[in-house]
């Protein structure tokens, strides 16, 4: 049992193909206790149009329409809120995860209670894109305690315990907001390899009006986490070893 999450903003036909790619390996895992919470985040485009269709014709797709675009952050707690599984997943809805990526995640989604991923060939990506996630990695350890390889790739997330978070992320902070709040909570978790699609570079992620949210919210995080006087007590990584040899 398990959601898929699927924010969209424009991604036109590409809703069909991410839709399709989840059927396709819920089928390879013989998952059909599924669900699949498709956020159109005020798209101009004909994705609301396209979302509606294929609501139409599959009961197990839920949209939500935003009248206004709200950001990524906002799309992803709102579908969080709407799931009704144990355990969900994020699907970009430019089908960005490849199914060998999306097949491995659910694989491997009872090891833990929260399994996160580790891109295993960062050269995927352009230098800067590079540069900047490993300090944005760097800093997260040092100032949380987080200590993992990877904090803001996809995953599987325990639904109750992040609809109990006060998520404050408007946009791309939002998977590295959710992971530190669960981590510092002592939160079971594993993480997994995956590879970055082939056409990785060219996200065009790396704007301004994104770093300085992602600043912005990690500011927030240090003032909750660290130097509030009523702030939550820390306990220590819960971290779930995988035998990959099995």
């Amino acid at each position: 049992m398990i959601s898929f999450i699927v924010p969209a903003f424009n991604e036109g036909s590409a809703i069909a193909d991410t839709v399709e790619t989840i059927r396709s390996v819920t089928r390879l895992h013989e998952i059909d206790n599924y669900e699949i919470i498709a956020i159109d985040d005020g798209s101009t485009d004909d994705s609301r149009d396209i979302l509606s269709s294929l609501a139409a014709v599959d009961s197990r797709i839920e949209p939500i329409y935003h009248s206004t675009n709200m950001g990524l952050g906002r799309s992803i707690v709102d579908g969080v809120h709407k799931a009704r599984m144990p355990q969900f997943i994020i699907v970009p809805g430019d089908n960005d995860i490849s199914t060998s990526s999306l097949s491995l995640m659910l694989h491997f989604k009872d090891a833990a209670e929260m399994v996160l991923t580790v891109p295993i060939n960062k050269e995927a990506r352009p230098n800067l894109r590079q540069i900047i996630s490993a300090t944005y990695q760097i800093l997260h350890n040092i100032f949380f305690g987080t200590s993992v390889s990877y904090l803001n790739g996809p995953g599987v997330w325990p639904t109750a315990r992040v609809k109990d978070l006060k998520l404050i992320s408007n946009r791309f902070s939002i998977i590295s907001e959710m992971n530190v709040k669960l981590l510092t909570k002592g939160v079971e978790f594993a993480e997994v390899p995956i590879y970055l699609q082939a056409d990785e570079p060219t996200r065009g992620t790396v704007t301004l009006r994104n770093l300085v949210e992602v600043v912005k919210v990690f500011l927030m995080l240090v003032v909750e986490l660290n130097l509030k006087p009523d702030r939550p007590e820390k306990k220590p990584l819960n971290r779930i070893k995988i035998n990959f040899g099995r």
